[in-house]
């Protein structure tokens, strides 16, 4: 299960970050503490280890504390963590039958206490991760395990049931659902881990270690002196949960924090005019989507659903609500992908298409300026998440867009909990309760994307709350699903982008770019473009 929000504020452009806005580059600001790196952030993590984690924020202070087997750096490539080398069929580490991933561990890295990491703390992170006692959000990837091998201490062969493309980039590495390897010789004694003192104060192999947190308050971190690359730059890092933009506007301002790394586009304006900061956008695999319930008798009509699309003022939802942050988008996958598709059905603010598609479909025009077939009135209802000032302004949007061509929009609002709720509890997403839904999707660094438009994969199985079914698509995401070629795959993704563009299960509202805020003082901070922002925190300095 990858991670689902709230419309975001971010969007695509490129494969690199752009860099805007003032600051002093002629030198060090006098309010910086030589060392000190002062995050501040909405972010409030519900624990320290994402492994039972339910929230982002909890996957990114994973990577100052935490070791996964690979990172994803700025240039989209992995980075060698707690192996040593990424598995291939070319280099032997991908068995000829795609079904044994073998894996060459680091020698030397130690735990913070001093404890030495070896196998033995993969497969137990992985008995962990399906242990159903404990509260894991996703075991994707980790679930095709059917036995891992040790070979030697730093040695194992991991056995999968079947040939699984996206293996490499989900077991231990970051998908979208990124878990560290956890300390065996610390956790191994409990029957589960949801409870533990370690979720509050975690030993990990990182860069850096937690030196204390109580949720809600700062978290401080101090430099590992024993990592395995050598000592970190910064000496400590604090992280701050601020849970109002405006208040983290204000320590900016007033230089009381050094970075904000996941700002919001409705403030951006105000943002990149702080004095002694630089404003840098960063592409994203995250995307803004007004999704469609073809249970729905209404929407399971293509021609409806294309002229919603059509109907849909795009441009000016990026221009006048994201504030030109988020960029368009016709596909779920970001134009920095690998496995873009350029040439899928686009479907720009057109209402006079969007018209003609409604009449062909025998919708027709009533005199009150709303269209009806068979004497039932072509009301359409929008259910998104309450509280959040650029969710309501889309809505206004698309309710004006949509009565425009004489669709009547209804719109419901959902707290965050109930909205992204498990099926089994009653969420408006995972059971489907809505006729369009607005919300965001995050991806993984693998552009599998099969859990929300295979067949197979309607709640609870699954994340396609759309339920959308299409036997080509299936077969495009068996092939992609399989096969270790990327060739293969990225024809296969071809294929896949293109039908969901002509068949709208979804209407991509935008890709994200995050804006960060930084201190110009900050060097070797570089923002990756997916999953998390922070790769590489052993090499920030201030």
């Amino acid at each position: 299960m990858l991670r689902l929000q709230g419309l975001a504020l971010v969007a695509i452009l490129g494969a690199g970050c752009v860099r805007i806005g003032t600051g002093q580059a002629g030198g060090p600001n006098p309010w910086t503490h030589q060392g000190l790196l002062r995050i501040v952030d909405l972010g409030d993590p519900d624990n320290l280890n994402p492994v039972i984690g339910n929230q982002q924020i909890d996957n990114d202070l994973a990577q100052i504390w935490g070791g996964m087997f690979f990172n994803y750096d700025d240039r989209n490539e992995f980075v060698p963590e707690l192996a040593t080398e990424v598995p291939t069929l070319r280099n032997g580490g991908i068995s000829p039958d795609g079904k044994t991933i073998v894996y060459h561990l680091r020698r030397g890295v130690k735990w913070h206490d001093g404890a030495p990491f070896s196998a033995a703390d993969v497969i137990f992170t992985w008995h962990a991760i399906m242990n159903k006692r404990n509260n894991v959000g996703s075991t994707v990837g980790y679930d095709d395990v059917t036995a891992i091998d040790v070979r030697d201490p730093y040695t194992i062969a991991v056995h999968l049931k079947t040939p699984y493309a996206p293996f490499i980039a989900s077991f231990f590495a970051p998908s979208g659902t990124p878990y560290p390897v956890l300390p065996a010789h610390l956790l191994a004694r409990y029957p589960d881990i949801n409870r533990v003192p370690f979720n509050s104060q975690p030993i990990g192999t990182g860069p850096f270690t937690v030196e204390k947190w109580q949720r809600g308050n700062k978290i401080v971190f101090r430099a590992n002196p024993h990592y395995w690359r050598g000592p970190p730059k910064l000496r400590e890092i604090w992280y701050t949960p601020v849970p109002d933009e405006n208040t983290t506007i204000t320590l900016l301002e007033s230089h009381e924090a050094d970075l904000e790394y996941h700002g919001t586009a409705h403030n951006y304006a105000q943002l990149k005019h702080i004095e002694g900061f630089r404003t840098v956008l960063t592409p994203f695999t995250e995307y803004g989507q007004l999704g469609l319930n073809l249970q729905s008798p209404i929407l399971a009509d293509v021609r409806v659903r294309r002229a919603l699309w059509y109907a849909f003022d795009a441009a000016g939802a990026i221009r006048d609500i994201s504030h030109d942050v988020n960029l368009r988008g016709y596909t779920d996958q970001p134009a920095f992908s690998w496995v873009y598709n350029p040439n899928v059905p686009h479907y720009d603010y057109d209402p006079a298409k969007a018209r003609a598609l409604l009449d062909a479909a025998g919708w027709l025009l009533g005199a009150d300026g709303i269209r009806r077939k068979n004497g039932q009135r072509l009301t359409v209802t929008i259910a998104g998440v309450s509280g959040s000032a650029n969710g309501d302004a889309m809505n206004v949007l698309v309710q004006r867009n949509w009565h425009d061509v004489g669709v009547d929009a209804e719109v419901k609002t959902y707290v965050a909990s109930l909205f992204f709720a498990s099926y089994g509890a009653g969420g408006i997403l995972q059971g489907s309760k809505f006729d369009a839904a607005f919300f965001a999707w995050i991806n993984g660094v693998d552009p599998d994307d099969s859990t929300q438009f295979m067949c197979n994969q309607f709640p609870p199985a699954g994340q396609n709350v759309f339920h959308f079914c299409d036997p080509r698509v299936d077969a495009a995401e068996r092939t992609a699903l399989q096969s270790y070629d990327p060739a293969v795959r990225k024809k296969a993704y071809a294929t896949i982008q293109f039908l969901l563009a002509e068949q709208v299960p979804t209407i991509v509202t935008w890709f994200v770019r995050r804006i960060s805020v930084e201190n110009t003082d900050l060097k070797n901070y570089r923002p990756a473009q997916a999953v998390t922002s922070w790769w590489n925190p052993y090499e920030w300095e201030i």
